[in-house]
């Protein structure tokens, strides 16, 4: 089976917009107006890039046309941007007839880039923003550490192909969905090819959709890690890529609108199609790892479903239920294509968020609302990170001590393929760095997970996708299922702090011992020493007390040996 090769995504970028001075933004002119002037003038600049000041307000008054690489960014790219108090703010006001508008719209040879700055759809008179960039054509957009709240559509909309989208260290806030479907406002949508796709170490609270986009193109490499969605209304995820890694996420009251037997199965936090089996992309050219995530739902939730909703419904088929990780093709799709892996995930861990401004009582009103004759939508939303008075003057909610998603659950806490919280790692500042550190090396791992990971998903068997506080994997894991040969597998996570599992195949009965040794040839463990019966079996080894370093661990089980070798890093 042909193997694909995921490039690392360009998240270092430097745009040739960056390697000239920045022009400050004057925030007495509209943004569209005088970037316009500058690439239209005689002698304009075909590459523009744009300081953007502390505790400015800029806006839009319409749409700026790229057609050049364009860069906006705040002066402060060393703080996470939910910790900065000033940073700048843009927003857009509406036309005439009090529609809303985008602000950016690429064309041909555009690429942006938007860091360090809020974006926010709210208006003294509260109309929203449509999206902050509808690209149409162009080359690259990047977004990074920017604070988008109150996108009443989607933060970008994209219809024309790119070379890469790069999303990471963003917080998504309050995507406005009040009432009325929940399948618009959204992150993103994308409805044409990408090829390489990022999103990575962001934060979604408070949203309707999650991704979205329609098309027959599978052309996208796409790496999804550590972002945590809280709130989102539907999980839909329903993205067309060609290969991808999605692991390491956070769902906190995921897709809490629920589901009936009527709906579309867009639901699900993961989909698939049966169009990867189409004649436009053959099954053996997808591939996929998705696991090691956490989902909860509030008890509150799913009881308010059971107590107040369907009582209002007639039939079990109206009844309001939880969603599905996933629709049905994942068993057929794993069934016939051993690059798609579908790994564990942790199942009902409330995280317990530091500061967490959830409102379960508005979201049980909103989704009475949507499942009954009802039409007044509760307002859900938290208080956004920008607001205005009734005079139409910005008051300032920064930093936003109201909402803090550090949390204590302690099997969380390392419960990532890398050792390291799962979710968006910003709220975990020395994880981060851990993580920035190895970066390319847990890619390197979990594209490996691609065909080995040895901690998976049985397709027909819905439990074996869970990990519980009933079933975490601290021991002796096992299969009854008699393999073909003795196999040692590559140990999971690689690397890992402070615990991996390592799996093995025993074709019989044997004696079976299994130790870890360090690069000095010592042994520092003995994770089995007894007779085994034939199958298929996961070990945990914790190595807390162990320094940082290369270890080798070794099977000899009757006369097969094998050895391997993984990296422990704290």
């Amino acid at each position: 089976m042909r193997k694909l090769i995921l490039f690392l995504p360009a998240l270092l970028l430097m745009f040739a917009s960056n390697l000239q001075a920045q022009t400050t933004l004057d925030a007495a002119v509209a943004v569209n107006v005088q970037i316009a002037a500058d690439t239209t003038s005689e002698g304009a600049r075909t590459e523009t890039a744009y300081l953007a000041e502390a505790g400015k307000y800029y806006y839009f008054d319409g749409s700026l046309e790229c057609n050049f690489d364009l860069s906006i960014t705040g002066p402060d790219g060393d703080t996470w941007i939910k910790n900065q108090t000033d940073p700048p703010v843009f927003f857009q006001l509406p036309a005439s007839d009090g529609t809303a508008r985008d602000m950016i719209n690429s064309g041909e040879g555009c690429s942006v880039e938007l860091k360090n700055a809020v974006w926010t759809g709210l208006l003294p008179n509260d109309v929203n923003i449509s999206s902050i960039v509808r690209v149409n054509a162009g080359t690259s957009l990047v977004f990074d550490n920017n604070i988008f709240s109150d996108i009443r559509d989607h933060t970008t909309r994209i219809t024309g192909a790119l070379e890469f989208f790069t999303v990471t260290n963003n917080l998504f806030l309050n995507m406005d969905r009040r009432g009325g479907s929940p399948f618009g406002g959204m992150p993103f949508r994308i409805d044409a090819a990408i090829t390489e796709i990022t999103f990575e170490n962001n934060t979604l609270f408070n949203g309707s959709r999650e991704f979205g986009n329609g098309g027959n193109f599978f052309l996208s490499n796409m790496t999804e890690i550590h972002n945590t969605f809280a709130n989102q209304q539907v999980n839909a995820h329903e993205l067309h890529w060609y290969s991808a890694i999605q692991a390491n996420s956070l769902f906190y009251n995921w897709s809490w609108r629920g589901r009936d037997l009527f709906t579309n199965g867009y639901e699900a936090p993961f989909t698939t199609f049966e169009t990867h089996a189409g004649v436009k992309t053959k099954l053996d050219s997808v591939s996929l790892y998705n696991g090691f995530n956490g989902f909860y739902l509030d008890p509150a939730i799913s009881s308010y479903w059971e107590d107040t909703i369907n009582p209002l419904r007639e039939g079990d088929s109206a009844k309001v239920r939880q969603n599905f990780l996933w629709n049905a093709d994942v068993d057929s799709t794993i069934e016939a294509d051993d690059d798609f892996t579908i790994g564990k995930s942790y199942w009902q861990f409330d995280p317990e968020f530091t500061a967490n401004p959830t409102e379960v009582d508005s979201m049980n009103g909103w989704n009475l609302a949507n499942w009954t004759e009802e039409t007044n939508y509760s307002d859900w939303r938290m208080k956004s990170p920008i607001q205005w008075d009734a005079e139409g003057q910005p008051i300032n909610n920064l930093p936003m001590d109201y909402l803090d998603l550090s949390y204590s659950n302690d099997t969380l806490l390392t419960a990532g393929t890398d050792g390291l919280p799962l979710g968006d790692l910003n709220w975990f500042p020395s994880a981060k760095a851990t993580y920035d550190a190895n970066r390319d090396t847990y890619i390197t791992a979990l594209r490996d997970s691609m065909t080995n990971a040895g901690f998976t998903y049985m397709p027909g068997d819905a439990e074996s996708a869970y990990i519980t506080a009933a079933n975490l994997p601290t021991s002796i894991e096992s299969n009854s299922n008699v393999p073909g040969d003795f196999n040692l597998g590559n140990n999971y996570p690689n690397p890992f702090n402070p615990s991996t599992k390592i799996s093995f195949t025993l074709p019989a009965t044997s004696e079976v011992k299994l130790t870890v040794y360090n690069v000095l040839g010592q042994q520092v463990a003995e994770l089995v020493n007894q007779r085994m019966t034939a199958g298929t079996y996961t070990v945990n080894f914790d190595a807390s007390k162990l320094a940082s370093g290369m270890y080798l661990y070794r099977i000899e089980a009757g006369t097969f040996t094998q050895s391997k070798r993984m990296m422990l890093i704290k």
